[in-house]
């Protein structure tokens, strides 16, 4: 079976860090190419760079071809990174027979949708929204089933709408730690017996929308300094575009992080990968998101031993978990991290490591989870299933 999975490539050796879609696709082939038969692809659709070897992951690995080079060969094409208008999957569709369509959501199309309609952004003029439909099935990350379940069922009209494993793998950590090493630059590790005094808070939430936003991270830092807790500075990364809002800026500017003195408590600066961050601004690592309760970014974190505190029920057995909007209980959580986790390193990694791997191509369910979606949707045997996710084992109950 062939497998494609679309991405829109926009220049050569584009960075793995812009965004999750290009690791999404590229773990979700790796995760597909496991089960035996399966030949699964990236297809560009950009056309926007000639060399399609010229891309940030081992190519003879993970092939790149041009959506209209290899549509006609390709028996299931999976929609991730692009979507594609009905027209173009009727075409493909008649190049052969039980040709099958899966869209694949990786993000919280709802709340997206609702804020594109009530705050529209300059240049958004034209955009359209991607309810064509002419898929066989919707697959969606199981983090956005709350919000999107039912929303995906009415909008493209389809009853076979079901939460897929989360997928995700270390490979491009340990390849950008390696590359680290030989530019002779610091690398994400974390490092015990640091002073509290000393030790560096940071949040990585990229606040472009509702869903992950930097403020309850921030007013818990904020609660920890006015309680006396002690640490050095808190960064919020990718805060520098927020801090241009007034209205953000005058939320912001009576606390007593910030008018902390010789200098403030709180730092905004840019977004970069959260490799550099590790590496250079973090000890600890606070988070807080709103129905997005699973992200590569607090695996990544956890992957290098690094304290997170978080709000994520989906990995509630993992890192130091507060519920909901509960600072007060987060702030708990963060004195721990400071005070005690180099104390209990060794229970926090071994119990970290037994959740990432659920995630990973480890987890031989997983895989047989995904095999067996592809029997039912092809007809090639039929598996009962619940579809009912089971956020524990990342399969279904």
């Amino acid at each position: 079976m062939n497998i494609g999975i679309t991405l829109g490539i926009q220049k050569e050796y584009e960075s793995m860090w812009v965004n999750g879609i290009k690791l999404n696709a590229i773990l979700l082939v790796n995760a597909l190419n496991q089960i035996s038969g399966v030949n699964t692809y990236i297809l560009d659709t950009s056309n926007k760079i000639e060399d399609l070897t010229k891309v940030m992951w081992d190519y003879t690995k993970f092939p790149v071809k041009r959506y209209q080079d290899a549509y006609k060969d390709t028996d299931l094409l999976i929609t991730l990174g692009t979507s594609l208008p009905v027209v173009m999957l009727d075409e493909f569709r008649k190049t052969g027979k039980n040709k099958k369509v899966v869209k694949y959501q990786c993000g919280n199309s709802y709340v997206i949708d609702m804020e594109r309609s009530i705050f529209p952004k300059d240049g958004q003029e034209g955009v359209k929204a991607p309810w064509d439909g002419g898929a066989d099935q919707v697959w969606y990350v199981p983090q956005q089933g709350y919000q999107n379940h039912d929303y995906y069922k009415v909008v493209y009209g389809i009853e076979e709408v079901y939460p897929v494993p989360f997928v995700w793998d270390p490979m491009f950590l340990d390849r950008t730690v390696e590359a680290y090493k030989r530019k002779g630059k610091a690398i994400p590790k974390y490092i015990p017996g640091k002073s509290n005094k000393d030790k560096k808070l940071n949040v990585f939430e990229p606040n472009m929308n509702v869903v992950k936003y930097s403020m309850i991270p921030i007013l818990m830092a904020e609660e920890a300094y006015r309680r006396g807790i002690e640490y050095d500075q808190l960064f919020v990364s990718s805060g520098n575009r927020i801090l241009k809002n007034a209205y953000f800026k005058s939320a912001i500017g009576s606390l007593s992080g910030v008018l902390a003195k010789p200098k403030p408590k709180f730092q905004f600066t840019s977004r970069y990968p959260i490799t550099h961050y590790l590496a250079n601004s973090a000890d600890i690592v606070l988070s807080h998101q709103w129905e997005n309760p699973l992200n590569y970014a607090y695996l990544d974190v956890m992957y290098f031993n690094y304290p997170l505190v978080h709000n994520a029920d989906m990995i509630k057995d993992a890192g130091y978990y507060y519920p909901d909007f509960e600072i007060l209980k987060g702030v708990e959580q963060l004195k721990f991290a400071i005070e005690e986790h180099d104390d209990n390193l060794d229970v926090y990694k071994e119990r970290n490591e037994k959740v990432l791997d659920r995630y990973t191509i480890k987890n031989k369910e997983m895989v047989q989870t995904y095999k067996k979606l592809l029997d039912n949707l092809f007809g090639y045997e039929t598996h009962k299933m619940s579809y009912e996710y089971d956020w524990k084992t990342n399969l279904y109950k």
